[in-house]
């Protein structure tokens, strides 16, 4: 008798041992559950990520740089290219009174061809601010400045370079064709005329 009661105790407590461990590791379950719950950090550890650019890759790179640059390169020095050729005399065509002629009779077909053009300075005012000017011109000078008979617009290369233009100045200009330009006209109508850029002007009298 005292044998089994000795065993039943054994197992009683075995029972009661499992349930005290068995609570705790819930309780520990619970806490771990909670602490995430309430946001408690935890470390994360991800691993960077790191490109390598392989020899061929590199190569194309710099092809490619070095294709930019010499684009660059080259868009510059035809720029000053053409920045020289619109400050020399040289590169602008001497018309003939047949030449003139067409080109004012259809502007547009002429538009970028550089000309030689002699005129007289009609109108340089408010009206027309201070980057461009209306001038009676033609493609040989004129003794008095009164035998110019086309109206034309011409607009300077830069403000700067016609400052110190005025009314009745007699000039010789070196131009590219723009084509044509219309405008009110103080009478209260409208005109088209050509239209050209003047890149170098030069005075000649005034009257």
């Amino acid at each position: 008798m005292t044998s089994t009661r000795t065993s039943t105790t054994a197992r009683v407590l075995v029972a009661a041992t499992a349930l005290t461990i068995g609570a705790s590791l819930a309780a520990c379950s619970a806490q771990s559950t909670d602490e995430a719950a309430a946001g408690t950090p935890t470390t994360t550890t991800v691993a960077a990520a790191t490109t390598t650019e392989s020899p061929a890759q590199a190569e194309q790179r710099r092809q490619s740089e070095a294709a930019a640059e010499k684009a660059r390169q080259e868009q510059e020095a035809r720029r000053q290219a053409e920045e020289a050729a619109k400050q020399d005399p040289s590169t602008y065509e001497q018309l003939s009174d047949r030449d003139f002629a067409l080109i004012t009779k259809n502007p547009a077909a002429a538009i970028g061809r550089k000309v030689i053009v002699y005129g007289r300075v009609t109108q340089f005012d408010s009206a027309t601010g201070t980057g461009r000017f209306l001038a009676r011109t033609g493609a040989s000078p004129s003794d008095d400045g009164y035998d110019y008979d086309q109206n034309t617009m011409v607009v300077g290369d830069t403000p700067a370079l016609i400052a110190d233009t005025v009314k009745g100045d007699l000039v010789t200009m070196y131009a590219k064709v723009l084509g044509s330009f219309s405008y009110d006209t103080q009478a209260g109508g409208n005109t088209t005329v050509p239209q050209l850029q003047v890149n170098i002007i030069e005075r000649t009298g005034s009257v």
